[in-house]
């Protein structure tokens, strides 16, 4: 196979310009590689933006923002704060149905715009308006 004169040429002015550079093949990175790993690194980003937090009234008096991990997330959790300033990270339960976080005495079951929280054993049923 012969490979054109002009052809010979370009290539050999673009080797140049690499070396000219003082870069080697081992810093040349192909136009899809970046495009695939920008696009690998936006559903992280997406990830953190999709975690949704809600205010919850409950029966008992009890108010408190409850922030969900995204759906994507591997392992669920539900970070509670309290109108007192307690704070709890909850990780998600098995539930048959909605959605179910636990630890240390405290569950907090939601389903829907309702949810049910119980601390030490005392259960209240809490709404949010969203």
């Amino acid at each position: 196979m012969t490979v054109p004169r002009h052809g010979l040429v370009l290539a050999l002015g673009f080797a140049v310009a690499i070396l000219a550079s003082g870069a080697d093949a081992a810093d040349l990175t192909p136009v899809d590689a970046v495009a695939a790993e920008s696009a690998a690194a936006e559903p992280a980003a997406t990830a953190v933006a999709s975690a949704r937090s809600f205010e919850y009234q409950c029966e008992d008096g009890t108010k408190l923002t409850a922030t969900f991990s995204p759906p994507e997330q591997a392992e669920g959790t539900a970070d509670l704060v309290f109108a007192d300033g307690k704070k709890v990270a909850l990780p998600q339960a098995v539930s048959a149905d909605g959605g179910r976080y636990t630890k240390d005495g405290i569950e907090f079951w939601i389903k829907g715009s309702g949810a049910m929280l119980t601390v030490a054993g005392k259960t209240t049923n809490c709404k949010t308006s969203e």
